[in-house]
């Protein structure tokens, strides 16, 4: 009886100590970002040691740890295609806690596995903010193709190397949006790219070439509806070369209101969240493509409508005519 009691003891106790061990705490894993910088981490399923299988579903939910959705600066989009997940967002200039810990729940849909990682954003000041930006969309990629092959880099360099040569040290994307989350109709084909909004920024004066560029595609911001695949623009080969396919209707050059403190030091704007001004900046972006089509739209709804008065009231005078001679026979035989 005593050796069956020491065996039950040292078994429970083998077991606890095996559930003890195989409870392990999440490991952090810190990311450094700027302060009115976009940044964006990719969440791949070897993040939680599983095998990323042609058969393979997964599903990753993250959020601010003990809160249950991200902050209103922090997006995720997930690839389909890649089955990766991504955070992406611009960390407002005026944050008090420079320290953000999220949580990121990932479900295997064919083990119904499920894991947590932590992910730490250490937000720093940026020593340099942007005073200029470029705006425009990109009509074939959506925000998680932006993440895919170095595509970020790729368009930064146009700028660099042939459009804007002076921003070379300090040009960096100060804000990225999907065209349907800033208020765009999404496709009526599913199979059709979405759109992307970029903002890029720099503290360098704009160039000579940016400044003709604005010039040369003025004539589109008067057009009722802007041509999808206009391709007549002298840098277009610059974009085309590298996978871009950009709506010129939308491109254009902004400078940023910048002040200056008793130490002379460049802020934005008083520190305003730099992504609320981003985001009414882009409104503004994507308001020259919206107010054509709705003007379009506006313009075509009310020709069929006077198109449709106008056969009304030829069908009533017609109907008027033909009952009043009728009118008149009927009374012409009666008199005969």
């Amino acid at each position: 009886m005593m050796h069956f009691t020491t065996t039950a003891f040292l078994k429970t106790a083998c077991m606890c100590i095996i559930a003890a061990l195989g409870h392990v705490e999440p490991k952090v894993i810190t990311r450094d970002v700027n302060e009115t910088e976009m940044f964006y981490y990719e969440i791949r399923p070897e993040l939680f040691n599983w095998t990323n299988g042609a058969d393979s579903k997964f599903v990753f939910t993250p959020s601010l740890q003990n809160y249950p959705d991200l902050l209103y600066w922090i997006h995720y989009k997930f690839n389909s295609k890649n089955r990766h997940g991504y955070l992406y967002g611009t960390p407002p200039a005026n944050l008090s806690e420079r320290q953000i810990l999220l949580d990121i729940i990932g479900l295997n849909k064919k083990t119904y596995q499920v894991e947590t990682q932590v992910i730490q954003l250490n937000i720093f000041e940026k020593s340099e903010y942007a005073t200029n930006e470029v705006r425009f969309k990109i009509n074939n990629l959506n925000v998680e193709d932006m993440f895919n092959e170095e595509r970020i880099p790729y368009l930064l360099d146009i700028f660099r190397q042939y459009l804007w040569v002076g921003s070379k040290q300090n040009l960096y994307v100060t804000f990225l949006a999907s065209a349907s989350d800033l208020g765009q109709r999404l496709p009526l084909d599913p199979n059709d790219t979405e759109g992307v909004v970029v903002n890029l920024g720099s503290s360098s004066n704009f160039s000579t070439i940016l400044y003709d560029l604005e010039k040369e595609i003025s004539p589109l911001q008067k057009m009722n509806k802007c041509p999808k695949d206009f391709k007549r623009t002298s840098v277009e080969r610059y974009f085309r070369a590298n996978g871009f396919n950009l709506d010129w209707c939308s491109f254009k050059l902004v400078e940023l209101t910048t002040i200056f403190n008793q130490n002379q030091t460049k802020n934005v704007q008083d520190k305003i969240s730099s992504t609320k001004y981003a985001e009414e900046n882009v409104w503004e972006l994507v308001e020259s493509l919206q107010y054509s089509q709705s003007m379009h739209t506006d313009t075509t709804k009310f020709n069929i409508t006077l198109l449709v008065f106008i056969i009304f009231v030829v069908g009533l005078i017609l109907s008027i005519g033909i009952f009043g001679w009728y009118k008149k026979k009927v009374i012409f035989f009666k008199n005969i």
